[in-house]
Formats: C-alpha cells, structure tokens, sequence
C-alpha cells in the first residue's frame, strides 16, 4: 500500500479516487468543497482549495504521501508541479505544468520553440486585445486562458468594436486571472485523446473521435475518424512538444487540430481526460490509462498492454439546454435494458438536483458509455440513449 493524495474530490475526480482505492492504496483527497463526493470514497481528506500552492505542499508533507496527483481537472496541474518538485515526488515539474496550463503561455512557448499554433494575443483589458487584434484574420476564437470544458470560448467573424467588446467579457467573466487569449481559427478535424509518455516518448497513444456541438464536448469514439498517416503525424507533434517542454514520463491528455497541411497542438495537460474518456479507451484497447497515471504518481510501472485486437467503443456526454431542477432521469438498469450496446452510466445531478444550461461540459448531467462496433452507427446508438434517458427539468 501507498499514500496517494488526489487534487479535487467532484464527480470528475470519482473515478480516478475508486481506481486507487481499488489498486489497494490509501487515498486522500483534497478539495475545499467538504460535501464533494470522492470525500465519501477516500481513507481520509483535506479541505483546502487545490489552487492552493502553499496549502497543498503543507499537505503533501504533513501526511508523508507517496504521490500527488489530479484526474480531469486542469487547475489543479500547476500544483501537483509545485509539489512534486518540491518534494521530488515523480511527476510533472513545477515549469511544464505552468506552461501547459494557460493557454497563452503555451502558444507563446510553441511560438518561441519553432512549433505549429495558431496566431493569437492576449491580455487582461480589452485595450491590449484591441491594439493587436489587426494581425489576426478572422474568425478568431475568444478564451479564458486558465479554464477547460470549453468554458467561456465563443467565436467572432467580424471585428466591429460591439462584438470584440462583447467576446471579450464573456470570455474573461469564465477566467480566474481575468485573462483572455484570443486565437485565430483553425480549420481541419479536432481529434482528442490520452497518452502515457516514457522517457519522452509515448509508450501509449489513443487518437479518439471527438464528437462536438459547436465547442462542446458531447463524446468520444474508438476507432479515429483519421487515417493511420495523419496519426503518425499528430503523435510526432505530440512528442515534438513534449521533448521540447521537457516533459517525459507521466500522463498525457491532448486536443489537436488536423489540417490539410499540418497538425497543431491545440491543448495538453499531464492528466488524464474527462468525460468518460479512459473508460471508452479501456473498453477499446484493453488499457488503464488511469491505473497507468495512478502507477506513474507512485513511482510504479504502468502496465501498457494491449489485449487482443481493438473494439469499437464510445460516449455520449449529455445536459439540459434550460436550467432548473431535475425531475427525471431513467436508470442505469432501463437504459441498459433499452439500449443493450450501454455498459454504463454516470450521473453528476441525482433527482432534486439543480440543472445548468448546458453551455460547456462542466454543466453537464452526466456520460453514458456503450459499445459501438461500426463507427456509422454512433448518431443512431446516442439518438436512442437520449430518447431513452427521458430527462425531465422543471
């Protein structure tokens, strides 16, 4: 038994926490929400804000923890860095996790090092946009620089004073430093998907199918909707980054534009994703990559075996277009009974709970995980989930 303690203890943080524990180790999560539910499935936890630099390494030692580390959650990275550094835990280093974490400071760095990115300014006052928004083309994308789940992002075709003012507050309201990171707009396929990197190179890679409504994350698929050629190419630039960061053993979470003529890195993090998404990675390749993140934070060999030939397998990430109270939702059981590709479904709003608009993934109400053995048959199998979830909010 090891002591791993896990940065944040919401409904994204659950299935990493009940991973460890179900490895034999002992689990203790951090967050400042004392209600959050992972407290419920740790050995023990601290109420402290994983923001919290100081708070967390007080933490860490306190507790003589053998690891540190956070599942879905891209706030919480830079401190697992800070910590791990400090203490010499494996792990991401303090600058990397820095780096990857604001997205203007991860253009800046794959500028400065020679790397595909889309040109891009930053500040925190409309004025500093404004004086250098005439070196991009539109469209241009609007981004709170230090949130993920497509919190904040909105897009503007036409530079005209109202609309930039406009992108610009809401985009900021969503970001904690009051930052904003505005970016040209990249054609091509965005694909997304998880690795685990050994001595700089990935040991292990799934290249998903990322389903998108506008922004919004509302699934993955296994196999990619990309060919065996653009793959070579995104694990390239993957790798290319990484080498160059100085990041080379750990998890890797990442979002990458397909173009014609080139891949582009869109985001990173040394985390493993969200949304279900090492579950339908699992169901597809036989890999743990959560078990392989949990082994790696311990300082532990992450098992990277493929067992037997790839499935299809994928997830449908669902919310309310209209906030309110939930009413109804089906069951797991009837949704299986229903819809027999489902193997499972996660809920982060019970009955009685509180909805919110459905506007970026961190209002959503939950993920449904199934097999899809034809890649064709993805609209029809989530069509029928939805019809079968029966989602009622007053």
């Amino acid at each position: 038994m090891k002591r791993l303690l896990v940065l944040g203890a919401g409904p994204f943080q659950l299935g990493g926490i009940c991973k460890a524990k179900e490895l034999g180790h002992e689990v203790i999560t951090l967050d400042y929400l004392p209600e959050n539910i992972g407290h419920k499935y740790s050995d023990d936890c601290v109420i402290c804000s994983t923001t919290d630099r100081e708070g967390v390494l007080k933490a860490a030692m306190e507790l003589s923890v053998d690891g540190i580390c956070t599942f879905s959650s891209d706030v919480a990275i830079p401190t697992v860095g800070y910590v791990c550094e400090t203490l010499c835990l494996p792990g991401v280093s303090a600058k990397v996790a820095e780096t990857m974490a604001a997205k203007d400071r991860f253009r800046a760095f794959l500028a400065k090092v020679g790397l595909n990115h889309p040109r891009f300014t930053s500040g925190t006052m409309l004025d500093d946009i404004l004086s250098n928004i005439d070196r991009l083309r539109p469209p241009v994308l609007f981004k709170p620089i230090d949130t993920s789940g497509s919190r904040g992002v909105i897009r503007v075709d036409n530079f005209t004073e109202d609309t930039l003012e406009h992108a610009f507050n809401y985009a900021r309201s969503f970001s904690r430093s009051g930052c904003v990171c505005v970016e040209e707009f990249l054609n091509g396929v965005e694909v997304g998907g998880d690795g685990v990197l050994i001595d700089g190179r990935l040991a292990f890679v799934s290249i998903t199918h990322k389903h998108l409504n506008g922004y919004v994350v509302t699934g993955h698929s296994l196999p990619t909707n990309i060919n065996e050629t653009e793959q070579v190419h995104v694990v390239k630039q993957l790798e290319d980054c990484c080498r160059a960061l100085g990041y080379n053993n750990g998890p890797l979470n990442f979002d990458v534009i397909v173009g014609v003529d080139r891949v582009t890195v869109l985001e990173m993090s040394a985390r493993n994703g969200g949304n279900g998404l090492p579950a339908v990675i699992q169901r597809s390749t036989g890999v743990d990559v959560e078990q392989a993140a949990i082994n790696m934070a311990l300082g532990m060999k992450p098992d990277l075996t493929v067992h037997g030939p790839s499935r299809g397998s994928g997830s449908l990430v669902f919310g309310h277009p209209e906030a309110g109270v939930l009413r109804h939702i089906s069951s797991r059981n009837s949704i299986m009974a229903e819809v027999p590709e489902v193997y499972d479904l996660y809920l982060t709003v019970e009955p009685g709970g509180l909805v919110s608009t459905f506007e970026h993934n961190g209002n959503m109400l939950g993920y449904v995980l199934f097999d899809c053995t034809d890649p064709k048959a993805y609209n029809n199998i989530i069509q029928r989930i939805l019809d079968t979830l029966s989602i009622e909010v007053k």
